[in-house]
């Protein structure tokens, strides 16, 4: 039973108010709307809905102006959010027992190649009401939307690697947390070029977002940011401070022709450290020559014995840069950046190869999205997949066989069909498919996203 409120249009996420009664969940209603960008005072119901999505993450939850600016940047990502709610409640005076947050951004597929994704964000069950199938109902739900709606990817970050494999994700970037010793002499293994200058971090709201966008466009796996860098790398949130500052520095580099091609933003540690220490908020180069530059910044950096980074790719160009790789320590490795294939001709479309080749796939989907025997064809740069029977005699068989999530962790190149066979993830009924459709989906830039969201 489906009582429209105040229906919408949007590309797959439903961007007008709907109250939906769940069958699969009695007692319990979905409400979707749009964030507005207003203020609490003025758009209640979305400042409830911020405030649970906190509580259940058990963060501090904003108030006042703090409250509005989260609000507002929300709405600038035009999110769609999705509420569960005791039947019959109101969204502006009622808290959701679960919550799942939507907005579509562009999907960086390979050098010159982007798709429009689904991601996903905020995804949160009251602890009160797990296990009842909340998650599962806003889950396919939404995907279903986004499918109807021409996405061919959904595209999410995990809290936990075990949650979304059922709902067809793989996992298909990796990032590292890293520590570079820097006490003594340290020196890069090239000569660095080009200019440093330390800034105030609200200078990089002018050039930020245009050297993001350049380096986004070469980098595979990296998505458009959200709306909160804005405020994050410019140390202007108004819950610290008042908006006034933290501490946050910020450097750029410029080429010798004093032209913008990096930035780095970093934040000291405190003196009550053993070691003295800074830690990198957000690292972006758009030349190789800007990326040698900023981390000569960083480890030369007076009275720092030691940098610390979070958001790391797992690609060992650190390792190279410094003359003394043992100066880097690698202290955590995991998932990133989880995607979902919900068009598969689409998809496929939609990325850059380097070589040709053909491969048939057998992909299961309980969702029903990607399912299906699917013959994928990679000619002059260019794929095209197409649905083939199977069984009967004029059937074709499968090369490879695979659930809907290893497909999904494949697609970009940075996850191997090969390693995945080796794991049991990845049935290879022709003896080596799954090295050959590594062969054919490898990028010829490491895959890395650059963001979180």
């Amino acid at each position: 039973m489906t009582q429209p409120i105040e229906t919408g249009t949007g590309r797959g996420t439903g961007t007008g108010t709907q109250s939906e009664r769940s069958r699969s969940l009695p007692g319990l209603e979905m409400h979707r709307f749009a964030a507005t960008g207003l203020p609490a005072g003025q758009d209640p119901r979305m400042a409830r809905m911020l405030t649970a999505v906190e509580r259940n993450f058990y963060e501090e939850v904003p108030t006042g102006a703090a409250l509005d600016q989260v609000l507002e940047l929300h709405g600038r990502d035009e999110r769609t959010y999705v509420g569960l709610y005791d039947a019959g409640a109101d969204p502006a005076e009622s808290d959701p027992v679960g919550t799942f947050s939507s907005f579509v951004k562009p999907l960086q597929t390979g050098v010159g190649r982007q798709l429009d994704a689904f991601l996903i964000s905020e995804v949160t069950v009251r602890s009160t009401h797990r296990r009842r199938g909340i998650l599962r109902t806003m889950m396919e739900s939404e995907l279903s939307r986004a499918a109807a709606g021409g996405l061919p990817v959904a595209a999410l970050t995990a809290s936990e690697a075990t949650i979304y494999r059922r709902f067809g994700f793989g996992a298909a970037t990796h990032q590292r947390s890293v520590e570079v010793d820097t006490a003594g002499e340290v020196t890069l293994a090239s000569t660095s070029t080009g200019s440093m200058n330390m800034v105030d971090p609200r200078d990089l709201a002018e050039i930020g977002p245009s050297l993001y966008a350049r380096a986004l466009a070469q980098t595979p796996g990296s998505v458009g940011r959200v709306a909160a860098y804005a405020v994050s790398e410019t140390d202007s949130w108004r819950s610290k401070n008042d908006g006034r500052g933290t501490g946050l520095l910020a450097a750029v580099h410029h080429d010798e022709a004093g032209t913008p091609r990096g930035y780095v933003t970093y934040r000291f540690n405190g003196w009550d450290q053993k070691v003295p220490s800074v830690k990198v908020g957000v690292l972006v180069a758009t030349t190789a020559a800007s990326h040698r530059a900023l981390w000569d910044h960083l480890v030369n950096l007076d009275l720092i014995r030691r940098v610390d980074w979070g958001l790391a790719p797992d690609d060992r160009l650190l390792e190279n840069l410094l003359s003394d790789s043992r100066r880097v320590k690698t202290t955590r490795t995991e998932d990133h950046l989880w995607l979902r294939v919900l068009d598969v001709p689409a998809a496929f479309a939609a990325r850059s190869y380097q070589r040709d080749g053909e491969v048939v796939l057998a992909v299961t989907d309980p969702l029903g999205h990607a399912a299906g025997m699917w013959r994928l064809v990679v000619r002059d740069g260019t794929a095209c997949a197409v649905l083939v029977e199977q069984g009967g005699s004029r059937a074709t068989e499968p090369d490879l066989s695979q659930d809907v999530a290893e497909l999904s962790g494949v697609y970009l190149g940075g996850v191997s069909a090969e390693l995945l066979r080796q794991a049991g993830r990845v049935t290879e009924h022709r003896a080596g498919a799954a090295a050959e459709l590594t062969a054919l989906l490898a990028s010829d830039r490491p895959v890395f996203c650059m963001t979180g969201f």
